[in-house]
């Protein structure tokens, strides 16, 4: 009778630590795992927008002087400017800077002028490429105008236009143009003109060709 009741409690034991045995097992399972077993999302192309440009014009320029009486200039500008995205995520953008341009005139004038300008403009940007890359952007803005310096030597001396009674030094023009962006560089076309004010002389009309490089 001992030898069976032994039996059995060693059967009940028997069970007993396999069912232990078996949940502890259970519990520290670990399911295989591989680096295929994790999805990489691919990151999307990323485009550092640069904030800063530097740039040349080529002007052909025509400036009314006069009620019936005009001049055409040739001119080169040099300028700078700031780059200000004002919608996050989307290519928005303030443009504002300085620049300064050389005038001479053309045809039978002979006058040299000198001039200062701040245009701020307004720019939006359409990407030809998914790295963004490759871009077109059409911008409008207003400029503020100062000539620091106009003469003319048509006569036997120099004249200064902006002295009494002469050029107004001070002026406001709009402009308006298109861009290519190529990375860092981009080349771009535009057309300013004076606001109109019959007080107020040299008038100007300002067709340009710009070329330009961003960092």
């Amino acid at each position: 009778m001992r030898t069976v009741s032994k039996t059995l409690a060693l059967l009940v034991m028997s069970c007993l630590s396999l069912n232990i045995q078996a949940q502890f097992d259970d519990s520290y399972e670990v399911e295989e795992w591989s680096l295929d077993s994790v999805e990489v999302e691919t990151p999307k192309p990323q485009h550092k927008e640069y904030k800063n440009a530097v740039y040349l014009q080529y002007s052909p320029s025509r400036y009314k002087v006069g009620e019936d009486s005009r001049m055409l200039f040739n001119e080169f500008l040099m300028g700078y400017n700031r780059l200000i995205q004002v919608v996050e995520e989307k290519p928005y953008f303030v443009e504002a800077g300085a620049n300064i341009k050389f005038s001479w005139a053309r045809g039978g004038d002979e006058a040299f002028v000198l001039t200062f300008r701040i245009p701020v403009n307004v720019l939006y940007k359409i990407y030809l490429s998914s790295k963004k890359d490759y871009a077109i952007a059409p911008f409008a803005g207003a400029s503020v105008r100062a000539i620091a310096a106009a003469r003319d030597y048509s006569g036997e001396g120099s004249t200064n236009l902006c002295g009494d009674d002469g050029w107004q030094r001070f002026q406001v023009a709009w402009q308006a143009g298109l861009r290519f962006y190529l990375n860092r560089f981009y080349l771009g076309v535009s057309y300013s003109r004076d606001f109109r004010d019959n007080s107020k002389f040299p008038g100007v009309r300002e067709c340009g060709i710009h070329l330009g490089y961003c960092f």
